[in-house]
């Protein structure tokens, strides 16, 4: 977009707070009153920012609080699961204004996966009485492996055929503007660092459980990929060498343990006295918990060897599984307390993650603008 490094600065800064100072933001950014003065002006000509309210701090003239500005910019997440595709639109705030969805299986196993997707977008933008020019970047996180250089999707392995997807080619003709995609994991890292608790942490855990596991993490303020931009997949760490296969094509991996259709399936294998796990746990059966308690036992071995190699300063757990079954959260956390090495566990912060439901769409949606604005 043609920003210097020092309006970057003062931008992520505005972007940060719920309203801003001029004499805070060069405390923040490190740059002179007379620059911050200069440069603050410049942005607000080009309605990258706005002015607020006036606040006193003390003797002197009132501080103008300054602001994103919500119009300069809208934005399109979308995030992409082994179970559902869920869509949103943003202002330049990351506030969500308008969200979809549809289910993976509702998809034709022969139809062009990109293609389905594309039009599926483009029938949510117009039904809500915009056109596609409006969308400046659009972000995209999945659950699955991705090509960081082609931005291809190879594989999401809960989802069958959906492979080998070219979704920049997809949105090309119609939306006409840039689009990222990343891993799922990293959108919930993303979230978490910009809209969340972790805005002043350089090495932490994001993790979400539901039909699947996906995880993000922050390692010394940069995010983990790999070699080959697989690093972080949690759910595909074998917990039981003996356990049942993998859509991936392993064995025993977390997934089959602690994902919602596996805690299911286990509860009903166990002379279930209730139709759902749910309703089970509600009711305080005991066959319900000990499932549950099982699970949180597994999840918190595995993040227990993560938080040896790692050493995070903190865990951050989403996803419905901890909302329905909150005994699950309970034994991880202190499954990793009795496992992990007794110094990476001092002073680790172990809590749920900060936008729950929607912590991957405001991931997807950070990413959208994030990469439109500060990594040209």
């Amino acid at each position: 977009m043609g920003l210097t490094p020092s309006e970057k600065a003062i931008l992520i800064a505005i972007g940060a707070n719920d309203g801003i100072s001029r004499k805070e933001l060069a405390k923040t950014t490190g740059l002179s009153q007379g620059s911050i003065t200069l440069l603050t002006k410049s942005l607000l000509n080009n309605m990258y920012i706005v002015e607020g309210d006036r606040i006193s701090s003390g003797l002197g003239r009132k501080e103008v609080l300054l602001h994103t500005h919500p119009d300069k910019f809208y934005f399109l997440g979308i995030d992409i699961g082994g179970y559902r595709v869920r869509m949103a639109v943003s202002d330049n705030r990351l506030t969500i204004l308008h969200a979809a969805e549809f289910l993976v299986a509702d998809v034709d196993k022969d139809a062009s996966k990109e293609d389905f997707i594309a039009a599926f977008a483009n029938d949510f933008i117009a039904g809500i009485g915009w056109r596609t020019a409006s969308i400046a970047a659009i972000g995209v996180g999945v659950t699955g492996i991705v090509d960081a250089g082609k931005q291809i999707i190879l594989s999401i392995p809960n989802a069958l055929n959906w492979g080998q997807l070219d979704l920049p080619q997809a949105f090309r003709d119609s939306f006409q503007c840039p689009v990222y995609v990343e891993e799922g994991g990293r959108t919930l890292l993303l979230a978490e660092k910009f809209l969340g608790k972790a805005n002043d942490e350089d090495d932490y855990i994001v993790v979400h459980s539901a039909f699947s596991v996906v995880a993000g993490m922050m390692i010394s303020g940069q995010i983990l990929r790999g070699a080959r931009n697989v690093g972080g997949l949690l759910g595909h760490i074998t917990a039981d060498p003996n356990g049942l296969r993998c859509t991936c094509g392993n064995y025993g991996c977390l997934e089959n343990i602690v994902t919602y259709p596996m805690l299911e399936r286990d509860y009903l294998l166990r002379e279930a006295r209730y139709p759902t796990l749910v309703e089970a746990y509600r009711q305080n059966d005991k066959t319900a918990i000990d499932v549950c308690i099982e699970a949180g036992q597994a999840f918190g071995i595995a993040l227990s060897n993560v938080v040896n190699l790692f050493n995070p300063v903190a865990i951050y757990m989403g996803g419905p599984m901890f909302d329905d079954f909150p005994i699950l959260f309970e034994e991880m956390k202190r499954t990793i307390t009795l496992r992990a090495n007794r110094f990476a566990t001092m002073g680790l912060k172990m809590e749920r993650s900060s936008h729950g439901h929607h912590q991957a769409l405001y991931g997807t949606l950070i990413l959208a603008k994030h990469e439109l604005l500060f990594n040209d």
